[in-house]
C-alpha cells in the first residue's frame, strides 16, 4: 500500500521514505487542503473561515436545508454547521514564475549529496513527456541502480525527493505551472 500523487505529474511516494508534503522540502509553498461535500462527495470549494450558513453543494441541492436533510437521511453525523469535511489530499499549485529557480537551486543541492552514478542515471533519461508519469518506467534504470547499491536511508530520502523534483522541473520547463494532488 502506498500514497500516490497525480495531476500534471503522476507517481507514488516512496513508502516509509517520503512524506506527502515532500514538495515543501523543495520549494517554499503551502499546500492547499481539499474538502468534499457530505453525502454527494462533490469537491467543495470552501474555506473554514467562510460563513458556514451559506455553504452547501449547489450542484446537487436546491438549498442548505435540503443538503442537511440528505445528510441526516444518510446517517451522517451532522452538526448543522458544516456540510463538508477535509479530504485525505493536499494540493500544490506550483508556478514557474515563482518557484522554478528555487526548485533548480534545491535540485542542485541534492545532486551534491547523491552518488554520482545515480545522478548520471537521471541525466541519461530521455527528455520526453514520459517523465511526467513515473508509471511509464522512465525511472526504472535509476531505481534498479538504487536497489543494487548499498545506500543510507538519508540518501534514499534525497533520491525520492530528487525524483519528484525531476518531474516537477520537466513540467515547469514546458508549462507555466504544475498542479499536483497528493494523498495523505
Amino acid at each position: 500500500m502506498g500514497r500516490y500523487y497525480y495531476g500534471d505529474i503522476e507517481g507514488k511516494f516512496w513508502v516509509g521514505v517520503q512524506s506527502s508534503g515532500d514538495i515543501c522540502e523543495l520549494i517554499d509553498i503551502e499546500p492547499n487542503n481539499s474538502y468534499l461535500w457530505k453525502v454527494c462527495l462533490c469537491s467543495a470549494d470552501v474555506s473554514p473561515q467562510d460563513d458556514v450558513l451559506s455553504q452547501y453543494c449547489k450542484d446537487c441541492y436546491k438549498s442548505r436545508d435540503e443538503h442537511i436533510q440528505a445528510a441526516l437521511d444518510e446517517g451522517e453525523d451532522d452538526d448543522n454547521d458544516t456540510l463538508y469535511f477535509e479530504d485525505n489530499f493536499i494540493g500544490f499549485n506550483i508556478e514557474k514564475s515563482t518557484h522554478y529557480q528555487e526548485l533548480l537551486d534545491s535540485m542542485e543541492k541534492i545532486k551534491q549529496l547523491i552518488p554520482h552514478d545515480i545522478i548520471q542515471s537521471f541525466e541519461n533519461i530521455e527528455q520526453t513527456d514520459d517523465i511526467l508519469n513515473a508509471f511509464t518506467g522512465v525511472f526504472d534504470n535509476t531505481h534498479n541502480l538504487i536497489n543494487n547499491t548499498d545506500i543510507l536511508r538519508e540518501t534514499e530520502v534525497l533520491i525520492a525527493r530528487y525524483t519528484l523534483a525531476y518531474q516537477i522541473e520537466y513540467c515547469l520547463r514546458n508549462n507555466d505551472s504544475c498542479d499536483v494532488c497528493c494523498e495523505c
